[in-house]
Formats: C-alpha cells, structure tokens, sequence
C-alpha cells in the first residue's frame, strides 16, 4: 500500500495524466437465467458508457454476459488497457461476498454446489489485479450489492460453511493509484429502485455528466444524494489509494501533487472503546486558507454517520469530509504516517501510544453490544439477565432456558425447556471485544478462561461471520443466543435482553441507557480517554456500551485543516444529534463534549505552540 512513496507517482490537474489515454470496462448484468431479472442493469450500463464516452474514454460494453463471455470481456479489456493512463471498471448486477473474498456473478450462474465459487463466478480481485498491473490510475464502481436470490442455493450447498457467505460486498482495499467505489456499505444490499437507473448508478451518471469537480468531491455528492432518495438506508462507500485528484473532466491548470514520504509506520497496539458532544469555536468563515475538503480514515462503524454530517455541514459551511472507512488499524497507520487529518478507530489506543507518536484521543459518537435470542414465546425486552448467567452461558455451563438460574431473574415469564444454543462471531469485531470485556469484568471465570479481546477462543457455540450472519443463525435456530451492534439490532427489530446493570436495574438499550453509561463515567481522570464503557454506575446505564475514537496529532503539520476538521467536529456535537438518532448512533453527553473541548485547547497547537481552538467557556 506504501508503494506511492517509492514510485512517486505524480497525478497532474488536467494534464496528460488525466486526459491522455482513458479505457473502461462497463458491464451490466440483468437477465439472469436462473433468478429474477434485475430491472435496470442494463440501462445503468447503457447510461455509464455513453457517460464515460462523453468524456474520452474508450469504452468496452458488455450487457447479459455469461461466465464464458464476461472472462473474454475481461481479457480485452487487459489488452485495450495496454499504455493507458486511467482506467475504469463499472459493473451493474448480482455479486457475492464468500469469506471476505467478492465475486461478480453472470448470468448463466446457479449456485448450486460449492465448485461454483470456481467455475461459475469471477473474482473482483481478478478484474483489480489487471488494472493496476497496466494503467497507473484506476477506478472501480461496483452496483453489485444487491439482493442476491442465488445465494441460499449456494448457502445450502455450502452446509456447515455457508456462515461464510455475507450480505453484500466485503470491504475491498486498493492498491496505490487506486479507488474502489461500491454502491452501499460493505455487509449491506443496496436498493434497485424504481426509477430507470438505481439510485447510485443514476447519481454517479448525473454526476459524471455535469460536474467538473475532483473524483473525491463527485462522489461526496453521490453519497449525499443516494442518502437522501433511500431515506439513509443505503450509504454509498469507497476505498481510495489515489495518490492525487482525478478529473473526469480535465481542467485547467497543472498542479503537481505528489504523494506523502515513505515509511512503513508501526501497527499501535489498540485496547477498547467511547464517545462525545461540543465547544466555542471560531467561526467557519474565520479560517483562511481553509481546505474544502477535510480527510479522515478508519474504522468503518460510524462511517454512516460522518457522511450525513459531511452532508449537513457543507451545505452550511461549503466545507466537505472525505471519510475513508478503511478499518481502525488501517486509519491508524495513516495518522501515523500524516496522511489524513483524522483517524477514528473503534477501540482506544493505549496511551503509552498515544504518547509516544504525540497524538490525542477523544470519543465521538457510541454505540453499543445487545445480546439476542430466538426463544419461543419470548418477545422484545421480556426476557432479563445478569452478568453472571450470561457469562455461564457463553461458558456452556448454563444449557436450557428453563434453567433456576435464569427463571430467578424472570418470574413471571413463561421458559420452555428447551436447550440453549449460543452463537458468536467467528470474525474480529469490536462488539466482541465490548461483550468479552463486560463478561471479564462481571465474572472470574470469564476473565480467566477466555477474557477479552476482538476475537477469542469461545467455549463451544456456532459461529458466524459479521452482525448479519450471527442475527441471521439466531432467528433461524430455537433456543439461540447471540449478540449484535446496537444499531442493527434496533434498525433490524431483534428480539433484545434487558440486563442488570451495576446498579441492580434491569435495563433495556435505548439511546438513554447508552448515554447515561458514557455521562456517568470519569472521562477527564482517564489518560487519553481511554474508557471502556462496559458495566458503568449508574441506575439507567446500559452495561454493554462503547464509543468510536478521533485520533490526531497534537501537533499537526497542517494546523489549518486540524483547526477545519475541529469546528467540523464541534458543529456535529452541537448540531448532529439529531441525525445521529436518526441512523442509530448515540451521541454524546453534554458534559463529555465539554471534557473533549477542554483537551483540544489544552493539546492541540500549531507549530509556534498556540492553541488552535480556545478554551470553552
């Protein structure tokens, strides 16, 4: 991924880099032989060629292909991307994600055995790897996220192992000189529409056709405007490893952009998980010099949240944020090496880290870990439980819901006896590490026979990949448990478990119990605020509470664009509340935004050592 900074590619505002030799591949896919025809693949790909022709490409098309015609497709494209200075793939129609690996799915496909993952489907990988094995720039726009009627043949034939076929697309990174777009989050499907074109093709179109913006800037505006027509429900995503800015159309003057040094940062060791609100900044028109683009990488849960904030605050501002959801590690290592304005990881880094690479840290919005079950006769919120018993039975010690321990807590509600079947996620997730640090906390056998981390060695259970495999093994077997993150859990209607909390209330997730575990924690008193919101005081906290962290450096070398992405971040505390509900996140308290203020006037300075913000009143 560093290999910019060894080759030093040069990308060069309207020059021939960008208006030189252009190629793209556009594929729609429709009328599957053995599913439903998808309404308007066709007339995606149709409108994306014309599109790109418009603007100097040499386009290769191809519409309905099967295996045998989309692999020939492929190799032409290899051939015609031959001394090209930007190529483009865009492909309309199914597509599948078996353990983290994405395929493109023709036509003539059936899905009915496991050599299908072989002989049936063609790897996305595959078409990526000849792109930047030919042209320097690369650009991939994937509308295959879409509901896949073929994928239960597969899941059927796959037995034990279909956990291992997910919902949509898995995160795809790039290589250097390259961007990955997809038309929804990975692990989710995204909408067909109504409309001639489906709401992400139809928006990069009219984008692509009108506006004479960056790439980055055009799909901020896809983004936004697929948000909007999906009411929030589907939230384009990309990956960029572009090294500068890229014009569909080219303008004018020459800029040189070259890319950041090169060496390979350490990975930070990462601990666990919080969250925040806002403070007196200096007015967005104050800022001179001021970029209109804020940069930020990392972890992918509060990435839908940051785009509807980018949406909100450059209306009122003009000011955008590009958010790469990369993953927290990933972000990481780019603050590390200067690369973005911003990182937000998942879990906290220790502060020794924090330290020694001169970098603060502050929660910006929760979320939280809900455990859920498939009980016959047990709805939402009926069924309660402590610690100590979930505990046992992620130990395998406690088997059937009619067990004492079980029934104490729930005296009025109807157990059957009917075996416990836990399920966990065989994937590392920080909703794991938020469930196993809880379980650590309230029960010493946890703590020493398993204890807590992002992926542990679980005692017995099934398994299952990502939030989505471990509701869906849950609702498909009698007498499951598992557990999910908060806002898919809500959005998805899961049938949820109260807990008791520290306090001995037993406590149903809401917005409210989420933010009273974060208002009720000693933030300030914690180094780097590093907090772990599990199993706070509190009559209504929820026990199972984290938070998604900013991490920045105390001295940036670019103090302007910290001190943009500052009242960027101010705004969302004082104004973003609402629309963090909205999708499922919870904010921050009060009295945490307060705490953050307080660490930005006190840490963050400019070269000279001035603060960048001042002190909040």
């Amino acid at each position: 991924m560093l290999r910019a900074a060894i080759v030093l590619l040069c990308l060069c505002i309207g020059s021939a880099a960008h208006a030189g030799k252009r190629v793209a591949l556009v594929i729609g896919n429709s009328a599957y032989q053995h599913a439903g025809e998808l309404a308007n693949t066709r007339n995606d790909a149709v409108d994306m060629a014309a599109a790109l022709r418009t603007h100097g490409f040499q386009v290769l098309d191809g519409i309905d292909l099967d295996k045998a015609a989309l692999e020939r497709r492929i190799r032409d494209f290899a051939a015609a991307l031959v001394g090209a200075d930007v190529g483009v793939f865009f492909y309309a129609g199914h597509g599948l994600q078996i353990s983290g690996t994405n395929y493109l799915v023709p036509i003539d496909a059936q899905l009915r055995s496991a050599s299908a993952l072989d002989f049936e489907m063609v790897r996305l990988d595959l078409v990526q790897r000849t792109m930047e094995r030919e042209a320097p720039t690369n650009i991939l726009f994937l509308d295959a996220c879409r509901d896949n009627p073929l994928a239960p043949n597969l899941a059927r034939a796959m037995g034990t192992r279909s956990a291992d076929i997910g919902r949509g697309l898995a995160p795809a990174e790039s290589g250097v000189g390259t961007l990955i777009s997809f038309s929804t989050q990975p692990g989710n499907v995204a909408l067909d529409g109504t409309a001639r074109n489906s709401p992400f093709a139809g928006a990069l179109i009219r984008h692509l056709r009108s506006s004479s913006d960056d790439l980055s800037a055009i799909l901020i505006a896809v983004r936004n405007d697929v948000m909007r027509e999906t009411q929030r429900r589907q939230v384009p995503w990309e990956h960029s490893s572009l090294t500068g800015r890229f014009y569909f159309i080219p303008s004018p003057p020459a800029v040189a952009v070259t890319p950041p040094a090169a060496v390979e940062p350490p990975s930070p060791p990462v601990a666990a998980l919080p969250s925040p609100p806002v403070a007196a900044l200096p007015s967005p028109n104050a800022v001179v010099r001021a970029p209109t683009i804020i940069t930020g990488a990392g972890a992918t849960f509060p990435y839908p949240i940051y785009a509807l904030w980018s949406d909100a605050y450059k209306k009122e501002t003009g000011i955008g944020l590009n958010y790469q959801s990369v993953g927290s590690l990933a972000g990481i290592r780019q603050i590390l090496a200067r690369q973005v304005v911003f990182a937000a990881s998942d879990l906290p880094l220790q502060s020794a880290v924090l330290e020694r690479d001169g970098l603060v840290q502050f929660p910006a919005v929760m979320g939280g870990a809900i455990p859920i079950v498939n009980i016959e006769g047990v709805k939402a919120g009926d069924l309660a439980l402590d610690g100590a018993v979930l505990a046992k039975i992620f130990l395998g010690e406690i088997k059937s819901w009619n067990d004492p321990a079980i029934q104490r807590l729930n005296p009025y509600v109807r157990l059957p006896a009917q075996p416990i079947v836990a399920v966990h996620r065989s994937d590392a997730s920080a909703t794991t590490y938020v469930l196993t640090h809880y379980l650590s906390k309230v029960s010493t056998d946890w703590r020493t026979k398993v204890g807590a981390d992002t992926a542990v060695e679980w005692r017995g259970g099934n398994a299952a990949k990502g939030n989505d495999g471990v509701a869906n093994a849950v609702a498909r077997t009698r007498g499951a448990i598992g557990y999910a993150e908060y806002a898919y859990a809500k959005h998805d209607k899961l049938v949820f478990v109260r807990l008791v909390n520290r306090d001995g209330r037993a406590v149903a997730p809401t917005t409210a119990s989420l933010m009273a575990a974060a208002a009720n924690a000693n933030w300030e008193a914690t180094p780097g605020f590093g907090l772990i919101l599990t199993d706070m005081p509190g009559a209504e906290s929820w026990p199972l509470t984290s938070a998604s962290f900013i991490v920045m450096p105390k001295q940036p070398e670019d103090a302007a664009a910290t001190r943009e992405a500052l009242k960027f971040l101010a705004w969302a505390f004082a104004k973003g509340d609402r629309l963090a509900t909205e999708l499922l996140y919870v904010p921050m308290p009060d009295n945490v935004v307060g705490a953050i203020q307080r660490l930005w006037a006190a840490e963050i300075r400019d070269a000279g050592g001035k603060p960048l913000v001042a002190r909040p009143n």
